[in-house]
């Protein structure tokens, strides 16, 4: 499904490029993560934005990254702070958890949606790779300001997310209903009825390759 939706999006940013008057030089190439379709040495910065929590095998987009880098390029990654912090997520999965099914069947094997949400262990994820001046960085104050209510909410993460969405899919109509219901009380009380916005604070981690090995 994830997949399907990055084809749509990149044929539309392709197309949307044809049509401008001033022509960017910019290669859009598809290709797995965990094998970059490219040589060597061949890029001087590589930036995925909230990819890394989404792949099977994170470390090994990790180490594609680090292949493909010149000696002195830099990784920079960004993946959402764990649940206690990002409020949205919270109150999706609690109300999940006590409302709906957790454990939908057929959802892809992964690692652990927030691991790179925690400074320390995404350092350590690229220290072991062999980046070095790695770096992890909470954007503490970032919000979601255009939600106004646990509805809302609910959609946003239904059509706005991966694998959250899969999850919310996976619930019978009644289970639906109740995660929504829930998720309206909830954001409620965290928001004290909308007088305040989300909480959505995203971790942002990079390293280098060394000049020298």
């Amino acid at each position: 499904m994830a997949k399907q939706r990055i084809n749509a999006q990149l044929q539309e940013q392709q197309q949307r490029q044809h049509k401008q008057e001033i022509q960017f030089n910019i290669d859009f190439v598809e290709g797995s993560a965990e094998s970059l379709p490219f040589n060597d040495g061949s890029f001087d910065s590589i930036i995925c934005n909230f990819g890394i929590l989404h792949f099977f095998h994170p470390d090994a987009f990790l180490r594609e990254s680090y292949r493909v880098l010149r000696p002195g390029g830099r990784l920079s990654f960004s993946a959402w702070a764990p649940p206690m912090a990002t409020e949205g997520f919270r109150i999706a999965l609690e109300s999940i958890a006590e409302v709906g099914n957790p454990n939908v069947e057929g959802l892809p094997d992964g690692p652990n949606f927030f691991d790179f949400g925690d400074p320390n262990q995404a350092t350590n994820a690229l220290k072991e790779i062999g980046f070095v001046d790695t770096k992890s960085v909470e954007l503490s104050e970032m919000k979601w300001t255009s939600i106004q209510n646990g509805s809302e909410l609910y959609d946003v993460l239904l059509q706005g997310t991966s694998r959250t969405r899969e999850v919310l899919l996976g619930q019978t109509q009644e289970e639906a209903a109740a995660i929504t219901s829930v998720m309206i009380q909830k954001y409620d009380v965290i928001t004290d009825s909308g007088k305040r916005c989300l909480a959505m604070p995203a971790v942002i981690t990079s390293g280098c390759k060394p000049t020298s090995t």
